[in-house]
């Protein structure tokens, strides 16, 4: 966090390797914890929201030193097709762990992703940098 924010310019950087961007890193970091947080069994929730909260606070920070406009959702690629939130319980559900169900938990998803997708998104336009890994 202490880097980006110290040294703006460090956003800017480009891995020469596929695949490798710090924001859909720090995205994928945030959608983790945001999962953890909704409930994952054996998954420990605590260490998820301190996660959380810090990531959140860098990618809310970097796009406050851009000056980006935090993205509404209509303007904002979808990241979570229908149909993804099934698939991620069927892998954890065959690794041995299982996320929380119902409408509750897909509420409480939704209003943590809302905490740091517009920014990401922002972010992702502005500096023409994928926020998904592989895109």
């Amino acid at each position: 966090m202490e880097s980006h924010l110290s040294y703006p310019v460090l956003c800017y950087f480009r891995s020469q390797h596929d695949n490798q961007s710090w924001l859909a890193a720090l995205t994928t970091v945030l959608d983790t914890c945001a999962l953890v947080q909704v409930g994952v069994d054996g998954a420990p929730e605590w260490q998820a929201k301190l996660t959380f909260a810090m990531a959140r606070h860098a990618i809310v920070d970097i796009a406050q030193i851009f000056q980006t406009v935090p993205s509404g959702p209509a303007s904002c690629r979808a990241r979570l097709f229908p149909g993804d939130l099934e698939r991620l319980r069927q892998i954890l559900k065959e690794n041995h762990a299982s996320l929380k169900e119902g409408e509750e938990a897909e509420k409480k998803l939704a209003e943590l992703r809302l905490m740091y997708e517009p920014y990401v998104c922002a972010l992702s336009e502005m500096l023409l940098m994928p926020s998904l890994p592989g895109s």
